[in-house]
């Protein structure tokens, strides 16, 4: 009986983080067009655009789609777990993927920000919460996968 208990609160907790998962992908789309608009609106009527200005914004479009990237692997990985597909290899795999993804997200985000520093003389900031992040969401998907291998080992024994 608590096996079901668990997995509807899984399942009603998995809605509600979808709910949210659901907001991110319009703040992810809004902040990729207002990431867009400079270059619509600002740039043409300047005389000229400075380098740095022009790595600056080129720059910044790409960090909107890789957060819009890791939201939609989160955003998969809740749909599994509300459709009841608990840790099985695909719902696994999202995790996982949302991990890499953020991680590729932080790789970015240091080498354009070591860039910056490199060439046009501005302070880097280093972030390590997304590098947190990212290698947590990988551990535990590597930790989910172990327990589903064992699992399978068990059922397989007895």
């Amino acid at each position: 009986m608590k096996n079901f208990q668990n997995k509807a609160k899984i399942i009603k907790v998995s809605e509600a983080l979808r709910i949210i998962l659901f907001f991110g992908f319009t703040g992810w789309i809004f902040t990729f067009f207002s990431c867009l608009s400079p270059w619509f609106f600002v740039f043409p009527k300047m005389q000229h655009l400075y380098p740095i200005q022009a790595y600056v914004w080129s720059g910044v479009i790409m960090q909107p789609i890789f957060g819009f990237v890791v939201n939609l692997k989160l955003f998969q990985f809740f749909g599994r777990l509300k459709n009841g597909g608990l840790f099985d290899a695909q719902t696994v795999g999202y995790l996982s993927a949302a991990g890499k993804w953020w991680m590729g997200y932080w790789i970015y985000q240091t080498l354009f920000l070591g860039i910056r520093t490199l060439f046009f003389r501005v302070a880097m900031n280093w972030d390590f919460a997304c590098l947190f992040g990212a290698l947590t969401l990988i551990f535990v998907a590597w930790f989910f996968k172990e327990a589903q291998e064992l699992q399978e080992e068990q059922e397989l024994t007895v």
